[in-house]
């Protein structure tokens, strides 16, 4: 699976931002920039799109909980594409884009495979505090 867009409608620091990475052959992708800038919000956001927005998440600084939405556009292995979104909710939290059709959640398991959370932030979300002790 590729995470081919990343939708930050609101979510943390940000509002109606999109992060496009569907460039390049390799799927590998490095965000870098200045403190505060939100990287580790995007980080926050990769894995709560997949997992599910925790109750008491702290992304909600600058909307409120019922308005947090990340979105993303994924592509599997045997080419289907399909955008979703998330939303912060107890229940039906993952929706189709246009976010009104709940979407099976038991469906992300063809996207993710095994990867539960804990797998996939100790995989794939580096943040440079593990960076540096692996380093």
């Amino acid at each position: 699976m590729r995470i081919l867009q990343l939708n930050l409608p609101a979510f943390g620091p940000f509002t109606d931002t999109c992060l496009d990475l569907s460039g390049g052959h390799e799927g590998l992708h490095v965000v870098y920039g200045p403190n505060e800038a939100g990287k580790s919000s995007s980080l926050r956001a990769i894995t709560h799109f997949f997992y599910g927005i925790p109750p008491r998440t702290p992304d909600n600084f600058v909307h409120p909980y019922p308005r947090l939405r990340i979105g993303a556009r994924l592509k599997h292995s045997d080419g289907t594409v399909l955008d979703l979104v998330r939303r912060k909710a107890n229940q039906n939290s993952l929706r189709l884009a246009e976010d009104d059709t709940p979407w099976d959640e038991s469906e992300m398991g063809r996207f993710l495979g095994d990867v539960d959370r804990d797998l996939f932030h100790l995989m794939f979300g580096i943040d440079h505090e593990r960076l540096r002790r692996g380093g």
